[in-house]
């Protein structure tokens, strides 16, 4: 459980699954808000500045797509732990070269999230920035399904439990 000093911003066009991971993470004793599509995520993170720890966005929203919002935070906040949440196939290598922290494919195995999340939120600042040094965090692909896999090894860790659907 988090002490609630983290908080997290969740941008998704969809109300259900905005919903579940807000619900998700204010369960998690994360400090939660929400915006429903890339235009008000950018607006958010700006107007607050260094206030939002991490951001879950869908790739498909109206008025500033997830690969435009990501463009523009990453060039805000090179060190804000972005995760890419998407119904999409085959965006790992996109979601990996654009310097997303991961790429989470829906439905959603929630498990693996708040893994990737709390090593995301845990970890020192510097590992945030793909690349930084050896000793940083991994690019992360969060399968759907239930499968986690990072994208310097090959291993595949199945998880058992159901998930968020799109």
């Amino acid at each position: 459980m988090n002490n609630g000093a983290y908080k997290v911003l969740v941008a998704d066009d969809d109300a259900s699954v905005r919903e579940s991971l807000c619900k998700l993470l204010h369960g998690e004793g994360y400090q939660v808000a929400a915006v429903t599509n890339g235009a008000e995520a950018v607006d958010t993170v700006c107007r607050v500045e260094n206030q939002i720890d991490l951001l879950l966005v869908d790739l498909n929203m109206p008025l500033k797509n997830g690969w435009a919002t990501l463009d523009r935070l990453l060039e805000f906040n090179p060190c804000l732990p972005v995760l890419i949440v998407t119904g999409q196939s085959n965006q790992y290598e996109m979601a990996e070269a654009a310097g997303v922290s991961a790429l989470v494919e829906k439905p959603i195995d929630v498990p693996a999230l708040l893994q990737v999340i709390h090593k995301l939120l845990n970890g020192p600042v510097n590992t945030r920035i793909l690349g930084s040094d050896d000793q940083g965090f991994p690019f992360q692909l969060v399968r759907a399904a239930g499968y986690l896999s990072t994208w310097q090894g090959s291993e595949i860790y199945p998880h058992t439990c159901g998930g968020l659907n799109e």
